[in-house]
């Protein structure tokens, strides 16, 4: 695994789309620019919201932003850092997840109608570009748990 590069071991394709907070997660780290994965997770439903971004660096560390609705405007975002062998059991979690397999929309069983739930989404990047990205509302992939653990949302 250590070889591989990070391009490689997640099966990213070319780039097609571009994203515009690429350079804010470099310096909110103050790490100078390099390969990274962008992943973020929004899940939100009546009024009420939590963005939560983690960023897989290129030379093994991570970061994990997290942004919260129920927060005052004047408190600060969480930011956590991690290396070693936590980044490497956050980089092992997410790729378990799968998400290069699940279905774009995640949609709730036929017949079945919610007025007010969850509306959520997931999406990757890498380097600023859009690889894949995935949604539901009231409806969830069966790792649902595992993502919002390794995201930091309850």
């Amino acid at each position: 695994m250590k070889d591989k590069t990070f391009r490689a071991l997640y099966h990213i394709p070319s780039s097609f789309v571009e994203h515009p907070l690429q350079k804010r997660a470099l310096q909110a780290a103050g790490r100078p620019q390099e390969s990274m994965v962008e992943v973020i997770f929004r899940v939100g439903g009546f009024g009420t919201y939590d963005v939560s971004t983690i960023t897989f660096f290129e030379r093994g560390t991570v970061l994990r932003h997290i942004e919260r609705s129920d927060l005052s405007i004047t408190e600060p975002f969480e930011f956590e850092y991690y290396e070693g062998d936590e980044a490497k059991q956050m980089r092992v979690a997410f790729h378990l997840l799968g998400t290069n397999w699940w279905p774009t929309v995640f949609e709730e069983p036929e017949g079945v109608r919610t007025l007010d739930g969850t509306q959520w989404s997931l999406s990757v990047y890498t380097n600023g570009t859009l690889i894949h990205e995935h949604h539901g509302s009231n409806a969830y992939p069966s790792e649902w748990e595992q993502v919002t653990r390794l995201f930091g949302i309850s």
